[in-house]
């Protein structure tokens, strides 16, 4: 039988595993074999002092260019801090970032053999130091109950009164992955008189549930010891009548701090049985700005309206921009179908979309301020709703129709003239075959609705208009019996992306903008006026005349004029 050079190095490198083991007086029970992922093993038990350890060395796929790897074959054991998780592997001498040829998996095991030995009987806490930075995702994996807590929020849980309890409430959110991980998070802290909500991350979603705060005396002090200690031990610093009470509570949270460190325990009771969980209290890294303007952005205020496909893209990526305040008007309902190019999922299907898009938005920001609306304005009532949607507008530094209905822009047009307010709208046509962003800014573009008429214009000349998509699902009928032509979520996201980059400028000064002409056709494929993919043609508008003048409506100011050639008087 011929082997590959692979599978030679392989039966190599089992070969002096065995002489190892027929050598060695520290390895018992040692076996080949294969795992559920048909991988090679080699399982033994390692005899250091009085300690039996039974581990599994296990040959990846990619050997011999990628290391073999040790783990417990107690899946739920943990051996040492260098390893990741409970029954995960052990960081060794020998790793992945720097295995070379020279190196065998007989090193490997006498490194874990020197790991094990460096570290205390029933205690995981060595004194060996990594061999490599530890970055903190890789320090949490071994943790699946963490609380999260910044700064902000540790300065104001150490305010608190030493040997005084705090009522707070807490985030907890879940996730389920190769294991279930559960993040904690401080809400509120004290009651409604003295409430304290913390600037730097209490989350949003998750169950919010209560707890308490105990600050303990300045001069406790929490030990570094194993967990399964430490909870044990925290927990007797208690007062007994705080203890009674959490006791009486059966499920309660319980944060406790010295001036210096905190630690969150949670405190469960069934019957007279007490369980105690331990949760890893980490730092996040400090929040950077990334953002090329964010600081600009976060007084900005816009008013989308449509929450649809294109409007739930845009405003979930003007959120990550940094706008800070958002209007969203829809009145439409999320169904599945709407899933395929929405930012919103199956959990808001059957909720308003506007409401749905504002919970979004605060998960992705939780310092925005969002208000939704289920505003009509393509029914009979949507003139009744002018008055509001005008107020609305007024309190806004842009507004974006994503709508694509002509009555709506009409009406958004009509308002943003009046009061002097910029319009940025975008269209998708139908198939995907490409998109509209056109902007319309006070002084510098012609108003929206003689911006709308000189795109129209400009798409005569060209001897053909832009392919509408039927009952706004961005489809197209092809010839003869052809399954309709649907833009995907891709083509969506291109023109949303592009219609941020719009909505962006035309809050920015001149100078920072990136899209120099008001207007662009984008194309994504080849049809229509677009030759290839990504043809792109600029529009340049007219003149810029036809704003309104003055902060009074043309309505009311119409009324009052004709009222007083008429003779009428004003209601009492």
């Amino acid at each position: 039988m011929e082997f590959t050079a692979g599978e030679t190095r392989l039966i190599r490198e089992c070969d002096e595993l065995a002489d190892l083991a027929a050598a060695s007086d520290w390895l018992e029970g040692t076996q080949f074999g294969k795992n559920a992922d048909g991988l090679l093993t080699w399982s033994f038990v390692l005899l250091t002092g009085d300690r039996r350890t039974s581990l599994q060395l296990v040959f990846p796929a990619l050997f011999p260019d990628l290391p073999p790897f040790v783990l417990p074959a107690d899946s739920t054991v943990r051996l040492s801090q260098h390893q990741y998780g409970e029954g995960g592997e052990l960081c060794l001498q020998y790793r992945s970032d720097n295995w070379h040829p020279d190196c065998k998996s007989t090193d490997v095991v006498r490194s874990a053999k020197a790991l094990l030995e460096a570290t205390p009987k029933d205690d995981s806490f060595s004194d060996v130091e990594s061999a490599h930075p530890a970055d903190l995702p890789s320090l949490l994996s071994g943790w699946s109950q963490r609380f999260m807590l910044p700064p902000d929020t540790a300065r104001l849980l150490r305010l608190r009164l030493a040997g005084h309890a705090t009522d707070i409430r807490m985030n907890l959110e879940r996730r389920i992955g190769i294991s279930r991980v559960l993040v904690a998070r401080i809400a509120t802290i004290g009651l409604d008189s003295g409430l304290c909500v913390p600037i730097d991350g209490p989350g949003v979603g998750g169950s919010v549930v209560p707890g308490v705060l105990y600050r303990l005396p300045d001069i406790r002090h929490i030990p570094d010891m194993p967990p399964e200690e430490l909870k044990e031990l925290l927990y007797q610093y208690l007062p007994s009548w705080l203890r009674k009470w959490i006791e009486g509570a059966g499920d309660m949270l319980v944060v406790m701090s010295n001036g210096n460190r905190e630690v969150l325990l949670r405190v469960r009771y069934d019957g007279s049985k007490r369980t105690i969980d331990f949760f890893h209290t980490f730092e996040p890294p400090k929040a950077r700005e990334r953002r090329v303007h964010g600081k600009m952005f976060r007084e900005s205020s816009v008013c989308i309206i449509g929450a649809g496909s294109l409007g739930s893209k845009v405003a979930a990526s003007l959120a990550r921009e940094g706008v800070g305040q958002f209007m969203l008007l829809d009145n439409d309902v999320l169904w599945s179908d709407n899933l395929v190019r929405h930012e919103l999922d199956e959990m808001d299907v059957g909720h308003h979309k506007a409401v749905s898009l504002k919970h979004r938005l605060l998960r992705i920001n939780p310092a925005v301020k969002v208000g939704a609306l289920g505003m009509s304005l393509t029914s009979q009532s949507a003139v009744q709703n002018i008055a509001q949607l005008s107020e609305i507008i007024s309190s806004c530094d842009l507004v974006i129709d994503t709508t694509a209905d002509s009555g709506v822009f009409r009406m958004a047009a009509a308002i943003c003239t009046q009061k002097h307010k910029p319009l940025v709208w975008g269209r998708v046509f139908a198939g995907g075959l490409g998109g509209l962003i056109a902007r319309s800014i006070p002084t510098e573009d012609p108003p929206p609705l003689t911006a709308a008429s000189q795109l129209r214009a400009w798409c005569d000349e060209k001897g053909m208009a832009p392919p509408e998509g039927r009952e706004h699902n961005y489809g197209i009928q092809g010839d003869g019996d052809d399954e309709p032509l649907f833009a995907s979520d891709g083509d969506v996201g291109v023109i949303a992306n592009r219609l941020v980059r719009h909505a962006l400028d035309a809050l920015s000064t001149t100078e920072m903008r990136v899209h120099p002409e008001p207007a662009y056709f984008i194309g994504l494929r080849k049809g229509w006026i677009f030759d290839h993919p990504f043809d792109t043609h600029p529009v340049i508008f007219g003149p810029h005349d036809g704003w309104a003048k003055g902060s009074t409506s043309c309505a009311e100011e119409g009324v009052e004029r004709v009222m007083i050639h008429l003779g009428v008087q004003h209601d009492a």
